[in-house]
């Protein structure tokens, strides 16, 4: 027991358990770097945190983008080619060139960065600036709601999408009934809208694709560190909270086995795929309080796994306002639209 006077170091006082959770709490990795200069238990004690969390710098001299490009002529793509053939035009659609240029600072995740100190290291949560580099704008393809969630392997295993043309906070009594009143003829899903939401898919699978070859290299870098075989999650979200891909123990112990050298990182093709998509031309939702109109919802599984039930309690959807308690509500709607996608 500590003597309370004027000299004592009350952090002194704690057991190491108990500092072990406050910087697990902490988990900030740019917070928890500066731990380790306060003291010698400090330093001694940080690097068996179990839990990080990255927020990746962006470039102070950001270049242009070879990903961004790639997305961009992707798009143009599928627009020229989407009324001459069917869904079968994607095949066309190739992996961006190889690049190492990047709009954002991964010298965390080399082989010699501050990872290497972090021994029992089980989640960890890397944070990209902006939306990571691989939509660019939404607005652009008629979206002003737009977020993914993506769980990957070796290779794509499951993908929920929402996406909205219109998001705000919900409406008075009056300017609802109105609004739904507009919208009674809206209820089918035409071709103009299947073309967008089309486009919003192929935009999102494209960005989760590009994270999962962000992820390969990070493994390939840190394929001497000790701790990365304790690895059971990875997350790579983005600050404008657009897109997360998670990835799980069973999944890391894939992507681990199938990655070697650096030279040999290339980007997974997309898998045949399995798609269900819902349509409302109004949603509201209660418990975050906002609006969605032409309110849309994807479920995404490779050809392999079968045909896709409506379980919205897949743990990828997750309890995030608006995003969980759109997919909770939309997966009720009974009609839906089933289609296939090629791989590319």
């Amino acid at each position: 027991m500590c003597q309370e006077d004027e000299d004592s170091a009350y952090f002194d006082c704690l057991p190491d358990a108990l500092l072990l959770l406050i910087f697990n709490k902490l988990h900030d990795l740019k917070s928890l770097t500066k731990c380790l200069s306060v003291s010698k238990r400090f330093n001694a004690l940080v690097p068996l945190i179990d839990t990080a969390f990255i927020s990746v710098p962006p470039l102070k001299h950001p270049t242009s983008s070879t990903a961004t490009s790639y997305v961009h002529s992707a798009l143009r793509l599928l627009f020229l080619k989407l009324f001459l053939k069917p869904l079968g035009c994607f095949h066309r659609i190739m992996a961006p060139p190889k690049s190492n240029t990047r709009s954002f600072d991964l010298s965390c995740c080399r082989r010699d960065g501050v990872l290497k100190i972090f021994k029992e290291m089980k989640s960890l949560h890397l944070e990209l600036p902006g939306d990571g580099g691989e939509l660019g704008s939404s607005s652009a393809s008629g979206a002003s709601f737009l977020q993914w969630k993506a769980g990957f392997g070796t290779n794509l295993k499951t993908c929920i999408i929402v996406g909205a043309t219109s998001f705000g906070k919900r409406l008075q009594k009056e300017e609802r009934e109105e609004s739904m009143e507009e919208e009674e003829e809206e209820t089918v899903l035409n071709d103009e809208k299947l073309k967008s939401r089309v486009i919003w898919t192929i935009s999102c699978l494209i960005a989760a694709s590009t994270r999962h070859c962000l992820l390969k290299q990070i493994l390939a870098e840190q394929a001497d560190n000790p701790s990365i075989p304790l690895l059971e999650r990875i997350v790579i979200s983005d600050s404008n909270k657009q897109g997360v891909l998670c990835v799980g123990k069973e999944e890391l112990a894939e992507m681990r086995n199938s990655v070697n050298t650096l030279e040999s990182i290339e980007r997974s093709p997309v898998p045949e795929l399995n798609m269900k998509l819902w349509y409302l031309p109004v949603l509201e939702l209660p418990e975050s309080g906002y609006l969605m109109k032409g309110a849309t919802l994807v479920l995404i599984r490779p050809v392999v796994d079968g045909m896709i039930e409506n379980d919205g309690g897949d743990p990828l959807v997750g309890d995030e306002k608006p995003f969980g308690e759109a997919v909770r509500e939309m997966i009720k709607v009974k009609k839906s639209y089933f289609m296939t996608m090629t791989s590319f």
